[in-house]
């Protein structure tokens, strides 16, 4: 709001801002002045109307997520006061695909294991409409990382520094490596040369070196659900305290 025009006089007062008022004490007469009400002591009173103003804001490259930016003056007018300020906050939305930590960038990728083992090339459609082509270094293994996915980094590709808009942080890829279901088994021990594995059928490679006498049995790793598995042992335990011992069911004691 802002002023529409010129001071009015107060009627209330005739724009002296002050009134008389007579207080009776017995026989006793006295008049006190206060300030009057009608114009909160001003002795004027001023019309307001409404302005829409519409406000450019600019939000510097890089700045973070509560970032404030003051208006100066651009807030609602009143008479004989100065004008507040305006203070926007600027709130960063999520993305879809990135993350962004100050001034680096995190984005989450899965190539294969045989990318993982050859090299890798991931193409990357960046925020400013450019796609960076990331390659891994010739030779060079992904190794994942401990107890989860590998982290390589690009240098400078991250967001600009705030107040320094010509410094950049760092993108980096969080990739997953998506090992395959199974294999051939005709291609296995061809595979297991290249990558200087021995045959694990061999006397050499045994994981357990009999000797005379020991007993060794050969076992296969299968896929079991340890959830699964634990309600099956508690439901053997249960079946055991109901059995009596001479083969007949009764009651648990509570």
């Amino acid at each position: 709001d802002e002023a529409g025009g010129g001071p009015i006089p107060c009627e209330a007062c005739e724009g002296t801002g002050r009134v008389v008022q007579v207080i009776r004490m017995g026989p006793m007469v006295q008049p006190i002045q206060q300030p009057c009400e009608a114009c909160h002591g001003a002795g004027s009173s001023v019309t307001m109307k409404t302005k829409v103003e519409v406000l450019d804001v600019f939000v510097e490259k890089g700045a973070p997520d509560g970032h404030k930016i003051v208006l100066h003056g651009k807030a609602d007018e009143s008479p004989g006061v100065e004008s507040g300020d305006v203070i926007v906050v600027v709130r960063q939305q999520e993305h879809k695909r990135f993350l962004r930590r100050g001034a680096d960038l995190y984005l989450e990728e899965e190539i294969s294991l045989a990318d993982a083992l050859t090299g890798f090339r991931i193409v990357v459609p960046h925020l400013d409409g450019r796609k960076l082509v990331v390659k891994s270094k010739p030779g060079e293994v992904l190794q994942p990382g401990h107890g989860g996915p590998a982290l390589k980094g690009v240098q400078g590709e991250g967001m600009p520094f705030h107040k320094d808009p010509f410094t950049f942080g760092n993108l980096f890829l969080v990739i997953s490596i998506r090992f395959p279901v199974a294999l051939p088994p005709d291609v296995t021990p061809e595979l297991r040369r290249l990558l200087g594995a021995s045959d694990p059928d061999s006397e050499d490679n045994a994981v357990v070196e009999a000797k005379d006498g020991d007993e060794v049995e050969h076992c296969v790793a299968e896929d079991i659900d340890p959830l699964e598995s634990s309600k099956r042992a508690e439901v053997g335990a249960e079946a055991y305290e109901e059995d009596d011992g001479d083969g007949r069911l009764q009651c648990r004691q509570q």
